[in-house]
């Protein structure tokens, strides 16, 4: 069953979870989100994954971190990018299946 989470009285949160959907909205940024959901990747898989410059991915990288949607792991000299927990995979999951089942005309 999900938490019942009190938000009336927290302009915080209220704050924050706008925050999210508006770094979301981007095309770019739900790209590579949507990319990280299937498997971790380093900037040069993302690269080719969402078709941008490395500058633009790390750009677009630096924002996500900051919403704490992903986070990165340096293995030798590569640094890997992931979701940052199960709550953003469950998040993307959930609106995945809710586009699929109610598409927009």
């Amino acid at each position: 069953m999900t938490e019942e989470i009190d938000w009336s009285h927290d302009d915080d949160l209220i704050e924050n979870v706008q925050r999210i959907f508006h770094i979301l909205s981007n095309e770019t940024r739900l790209r590579i989100i949507l990319t990280l959901d299937q498997n971790e990747r380093n900037v040069q898989q993302l690269q080719e994954a969402v078709g941008l410059s490395q500058s633009a991915i790390s750009h677009q990288l630096a924002i996500l971190r900051e919403c704490n949607l992903v986070n990165s792991e340096r293995i030798g000299k590569t640094r890997v990018y992931r979701l940052s927990d199960d709550h953003v995979k469950g998040m993307i999951n959930t609106l995945l299946i809710h586009s699929r089942e109610h598409p927009q005309d």
